[in-house]
């Protein structure tokens, strides 16, 4: 509330305040007094309100303002139509599919959608408009959105080619069929979770990820039939990879892990917590190059080394 066209207009407000108190005026004072007077719907709708004033409300807030009069109704619509932005994250699953709907059945501008943790009340019925009308979304946020069918995702493949962010965690209902149309063009795709999505595995993991040449952050977390194969689609795929998690992911090995350390070198982050086949023999190449991982670091390359040669003389070539 601190622009200043908003703080001029509580100003005037005060000044009337202050001369109607001050006695009766004449009849001239009283016509100025009027032209002075101005509500918040006199302000520029698009310039003013729906750029500066609006977007800091929250959206239980926007609701509230729109309950107050048909000015405000029509005001706060037409913020609803020009936005660029949807966001529920904070309301969860208290939302309800009436509030949406009301929200987006004017968007065709959206660039972000994130509706994470609306776990009953958001169906496939009632998302399918908002994508189709909004094809240049860059960004959409569905965790744990359980009500949701494959096609959703689907939609997402034909209609949204410019997508940069996609999050589908705990989206347990998902399986390969739903995938084929991001098999085509989405080359501009970033940051992709599929965490949590127990039905998907390697078939769908090195299918998918030769048309994401761009990735660069990709969660693969509690994937319980991802193997070798994947980790060795993204090493030969995804050379942009700054971070990658497969948390939980038991069947890979340390074969595919030296394979990624060797092909993704802008390689930042790896979660490999609970993968019990995972060592320190392929991570420590990937420690000397300051990579995150979520494992702690033995506290001396030297006594690591010295503990491998004690097991087994030939496993020293490995470090070295």
């Amino acid at each position: 509330m601190s622009d200043p066209d908003f703080s001029e207009l509580l100003l005037h407000d005060s000044e009337a305040h202050s001369a109607s108190s001050c006695g009766a005026l004449s009849s001239f004072e009283t016509e100025h007094l009027q032209d002075l007077q101005m509500t918040l719907l006199d302000l520029p709708w698009e310039q003013v309100l729906c750029s500066h004033i609006l977007p800091y409300l929250s959206t239980k807030d926007l609701f509230y303002l729109r309950s107050v009069s048909r000015g405000c109704q029509a005001l706060v619509q037409t913020h609803f139509h020009l936005q660029f932005h949807v966001n529920t994250n904070s309301i969860g699953d208290r939302f309800t599919p009436e509030a949406f709907c009301t929200m987006t059945r004017d968007s065709t501008c959206l660039r972000t959608l994130c509706l994470r943790g609306a776990k009953s009340w958001l169906t496939s019925d009632i998302l399918l408009p908002v994508i189709a009308a909004n094809s240049r979304l860059e960004k959409i946020d569905l965790t744990g959105c359980l009500a949701l069918s494959g096609v959703v995702v689907y939609s997402i493949g034909v209609n949204c080619k410019s997508l940069r962010h996609l999050c589908l965690e705990n989206c347990v209902g998902l399986v390969l069929d739903n995938f084929l149309s991001l098999m085509q063009d989405q080359s501009c795709l970033e940051f992709l979770d599929l965490s949590g999505c127990w039905n998907l595995d390697d078939d769908l993991v090195v299918q998918l990820v030769p048309f994401m040449p761009r990735l660069k952050h990709l969660l693969l977390a509690n994937l319980y039939g991802l193997t070798d194969r994947s980790i060795v689609a993204i090493a030969h795929n995804c050379r942009s990879l700054i971070h990658l998690s497969i948390r939980g992911c038991w069947r890979v090995t340390d074969s595919a892990i030296k394979l990624l350390s060797q092909y993704c070198q802008k390689l930042k982050g790896l979660q490999v917590r609970d993968c019990r086949n995972i060592t320190e023999e392929s991570l420590v190449a990937l420690w000397s190059r300051k990579v995150r991982i979520d494992r702690p670091q033995p506290l001396s390359s030297d006594r690591f080394k010295l503990e491998m040669e004690a097991d087994n003389p030939l496993r020293i070539r490995l470090v070295l």
